[in-house]
């Protein structure tokens, strides 16, 4: 038994043992993976078309305006430069450096895996949803290619008698935000005819065609119903049209990011030059830039900034990760970084002065306030406001086509990083199926697609707005909130810093991250969360479209909830459970010390003192990186990580004979291989700041 001791200490000695797929730390088949983006100006597009999508066309622009117009630009300037560009750097560091995306790359502190797959789970449901508004946009692409546009006018089969036009001849006139029962020749001759306020509840054209024709909007949320045809195959066509285009991975997406990236801006810049010149656009745009500071002190403003900040650029959901994934180790980054960040900021502003200049002109043609076409949210503005605008517009059909086709780039080119998330996942916890990507993205689509049906059903809108107020929302800013956690304090900025000089060859923005990474950004985020959690309150939607106001079912608040726990619930389980692998690992250690001498798995620091217990031991085990972590390319094996060769030279027998260990008396089912250690991890640098 001596001889075995000694023959295990020593890790060099004995016959050559069969090896096993799972064992290595990597296997040539990665160090030769092709799966890199084939030019760095692909990788900055796809982080741009990521970043710039359909929340900042009708996102932005929206809270912008319901959070006290120019005031909101503070808070999200601020959470923008203390927030969001801090994780966005430690995102793209983190894939780059490990070659991993979010399934793998928390491996830097084993108890805290969790945090990535939180970030899969954010991103599947957010996938999900967020197809369902392509498909509308790819609706009214198709709908557009007509001399009239379906919405233009009253008479179609989906239009009731409750239908009009605003601003023809014929419509019930308007005038201070209050609805005559005649036209507006009529009202001015009131000698002959007795206007008088209408009580009905009349419904543009526009929005009969969004809410009868494409969705089939039942009255509440119990009234769910079956998928419906037009909704239906346009989610089909959506879903083919992402799975074509990210069946390549990076190789794919990297070059349909030429077009999603670009045209945005070039149709962008268009409706601008055409907006601003429409009248009353004017005042569109005061109302978007004049600012109502009593708003900024409000948590309310924080909170939609935090939450748009996130989303907009693309934050806790994993995608970041899975992009740098693909890049060259010494790929520089923070360059890359800087130059999208600055981009996605000023391209919500942007979308912002085309968005309310056409506002402003709506509400003119119409005599309306601004007011009430600014208060439309999230689908509302692109789908109802905006399609009403353009059908007062010369060429309507022309600027209808480049306008959702303009929609379609913005929303696809978010679509294929969310998508590309669970299917990186899938292939890095599953090797095997490297090779079968275009199967996995094939299958995954035919899967996402049956369980996005739902959104297509008469009630599917409210599961659409539930998943939007619940899903990848607040749930972002917790995952946020631990992302900066484990790097700063348990695997440690001093040494995630060390890893980004790896790669920069300089400690890049080191002052600027210490600063927000280990002290404001972690505590605003808290704030932020926990303000959101005490002013929670029942969803409810406002009258309009033909519908009254409508107040969400108990039973809904309570499956919101249940969603947003489901979005974080990865983070404590996966460190309670590998807390508990971890304890029984080491009890097991313990109890085979007569035969193998104990592993040196403590700090340096702690080797001084007395043992600790044993379930301290295991949770500072469960904060220690695992055995493998490092680059996953042997050719980056250096500085801090040349241990990692050595321990491929040795795993193969080491393995082999923790296998004959195990397969004695004192075998533990929960035994992980992470609690036995090399002499050579002892030089792992340990410092935590």
């Amino acid at each position: 038994m001596d001889k075995f001791a000694a023959r295990f200490r020593g890790g060099n000695q004995g016959t050559e043992p069969t090896r096993l797929e799972s064992d290595n730390i990597t296997t040539p088949e990665e160090d030769k993976d092709d799966h890199e983006w084939d030019r760095p100006i692909e990788f900055i597009l796809s982080l741009i078309s990521n970043s710039v999508g359909l929340g900042n066309v009708w996102r932005f622009p929206y809270l912008a305006a319901k959070s006290g117009g120019g005031a909101f630009l503070i808070p999200y300037f601020v959470l923008y430069f203390l927030i969001g560009a801090p994780i966005y750097y430690l995102e793209l560091a983190l894939g780059q450096f490990s070659s991993r995306g979010p399934a793998t790359a928390f491996i830097l502190a084993k108890g805290w895996r969790g945090v990535g797959f939180a970030m899969i789970i954010n991103s599947v449901l957010c996938m999900l949803y967020y197809n369902v508004i392509i498909s509308w946009a790819l609706f009214y692409f198709i709908s557009s290619f007509r001399t009239n546009l379906l919405w233009k006018k009253c008479g179609y089969w989906w239009n009731d008698d409750r239908c009009f036009v605003p601003g023809s001849e014929n419509s019930p006139f308007t005038v201070n935000g209050t609805k005559y029962n005649c036209t507006e020749a009529q009202y001015l001759n009131s000698s002959m005819y007795a206007c008088v306020p209408s009580t009905g509840k009349d419904v543009t054209a526009t929005e009969q065609f969004f809410y009868r024709l494409l969705l089939g909007k039942s009255n509440s949320f119990e009234e769910f119903g079956a998928p419906q045809l037009y909704p239906a195959l346009s989610l089909f066509i959506a879903w083919i049209i992402v799975g074509a285009c990210i069946i390549r991975g990076v190789k794919s997406s990297g070059k349909v990011a030429y077009f999603t990236a670009i045209f945005p801006y070039i149709v962008l810049l268009i409706l601008i030059i055409q907006s601003v010149l429409l009248d009353g656009a004017i005042d569109g745009i005061k109302f978007y830039v004049i600012p109502r500071w009593e708003l900024v002190a409000k948590f309310e403003t924080w909170q939609a900034a935090a939450s748009q900040v996130f989303f907009s650029l693309g934050l806790s959901f994993g995608s970041l990760m899975a992009y740098s994934a693909s890049n060259k180790f010494k790929n520089n980054f923070f360059r890359q970084m800087c130059i999208v960040v600055s981009c996605d900021c000023f391209t919500g502003i942007f979308a912002g002065f085309a968005v309310f200049a056409t506002i402003g002109y709506l509400s003119s043609e119409l005599k309306e306030p601004v007011e009430k076409y600014a208060s439309a949210s999230g689908p509302g503005l692109a789908f109802i406001t905006y399609p009403e605008a353009i059908a007062h517009m010369p060429a309507s059909s022309v600027f209808s086509i480049l306008f959702f086709l303009m929609l379609l780039a913005l929303g696809l080119g978010s679509q294929f990083a969310l998508t590309d998330v669970p299917i990186t996942s899938l292939l890095e916890l599953f090797p095997r199926f490297r090779s079968k990507r275009p199967i996995v993205v094939i299958i995954t689509c035919i899967i996402s697609f049956a369980i996005s049906l739902p959104f297509t059903c008469p009630g599917g809108i409210y599961l659409f707005e539930l998943l939007n107020e619940y899903a990848a929302n607040i749930s972002m800013v917790v995952v946020g909130f631990f992302e900066v956690y484990t790097i700063a304090y348990i695997y440690g900025f001093n040494r995630f810093m060390n890893d980004v000089k790896m790669m920069l060859g300089k400690r890049a923005a080191e002052y600027y991250l210490f600063v927000t990474w280990c002290i404001i950004a972690p505590l605003l985020m808290l704030i932020i969360t926990l303000s959101n959690i005490l002013s929670a309150k029942r969803m409810t939607n406002n009258a309009g479209g033909g519908f009254d106001a409508y107040v969400y079912p108990e039973w809904s608040t309570i499956a919101g909830w249940c969603i947003f726990i489901g979005c974080i619930i990865p983070i404590p389980l996966v460190f309670i459970i590998n807390c508990f692998r971890e304890y029984f690992a080491l009890r097991r250690r313990d109890i085979a010390k007569p035969f193998v001498r104990r592993a040196h798995n403590n700090l340096s620091e702690d080797n001084a003192h007395s043992e600790k217990p044993t379930y301290l031991e295991a949770v500072t085990q469960n904060n220690s990186p695992r055995y493998d972590w490092g680059p996953k390319k042997e050719a980056n094996w250096n500085d801090a990580y040349k241990h990692l060769k050595e321990m491929q030279f040795n795993d193969e027998r080491t393995h082999q004979e923790l296998h004959h260990l195990r397969s004695d008396a004192y075998r533990n089912p929960s035994f992980q291989p992470d609690s036995e250690k090399f002499h050579s991890l002892n030089d792992v640098v340990q410092e935590r700041f």
